[in-house]
């Protein structure tokens, strides 16, 4: 063989990302802080009008802890702790915390998991498909995942990576029984201290009896800091 041709070869086999970076390049604009402060708003959206939102803190320290505090409306105070696979609904003057599961609902189609708990790489393995599609106008990576727990509410997913930028584009998620339950949309992205962040994203329930009403998440702010491991647990939530 061509001793240029095998070069080329071998250089065009290491430069393409694995399945695996693909997920991780997927993940880091997502997850670009280990600890962090974030302020973020929930709209629902039908029509193209404004019909509810909610205002929340997501409070981030590593990969298995997370805190929802929610600000004003009639919501305000109530938080949502998130420790491992534990998570925890902590109502202003109820003696207990009630345990909940990452598929409780923030508001219409966005769920707990939507912005404390899924990562991609950790959660799922990938197969990379050999053919680009487009999503919006952009070149993506399409990759198949596959929950690594049994105890996924979506252990199929298929999720699209803007081939250029090496950012999400779309994730389409289903149930057990193949069934397509939420199609989320990754449609602004920004700056925050130097690092590409979400800062919007649209959710559909493709379940829900009106599926073109949408449900969005901005991320307004991101803050980064140092955390208390304290104030993730129950007593430390409440006292925040």
């Amino acid at each position: 063989m061509n001793l240029l041709l095998l070069l080329t070869l071998l250089t065009g086999s290491v430069d393409q990302p694995s399945a695996q970076q693909w997920l991780e390049a997927a993940d880091s604009a997502r997850e670009a802080f280990q600890e962090a402060i974030i302020s973020a708003r929930a709209s629902q959206i039908a029509g193209g009008n404004v019909i509810g939102s909610a205002d929340f803190d997501i409070y981030r320290k590593g990969r298995d802890k997370g805190l929802i505090i929610f600000q004003g409306g009639k919501n305000a105070g109530r938080k949502i702790l998130t420790v491992g696979d534990k998570m925890w609904l902590i109502v202003p003057g109820a003696s207990n915390p009630v345990p909940i599961t990452a598929n409780q609902r923030l508001m219409g189609g966005a769920s707990v998991a939507d912005v404390a708990r899924l990562r991609f790489a950790e959660d799922y393995t990938a197969a990379l498909r050999p053919d680009s599609e487009t999503v919006e106008g952009k070149k993506c990576r399409v990759l198949d995942l596959t929950a690594k727990s049994p105890k996924s509410p979506f252990p199929h997913v298929v999720l699209w990576v803007d081939e250029a930028q090496k950012l999400p584009a779309r994730v389409l998620f289903s149930l057990p029984s193949g069934k397509e339950a939420k199609d989320v949309s990754f449609t602004k992205f920004g700056k925050a201290s130097g690092k590409t962040v979400v800062t919007e994203m649209e959710i559909r329930d493709l379940l829900a009896a009106d599926r073109a009403t949408i449900t969005r998440l901005e991320y307004r702010n991101f803050r980064a800091a140092r955390l208390d491991d304290q104030i993730f647990t129950p007593d430390g939530a409440k006292g925040l």
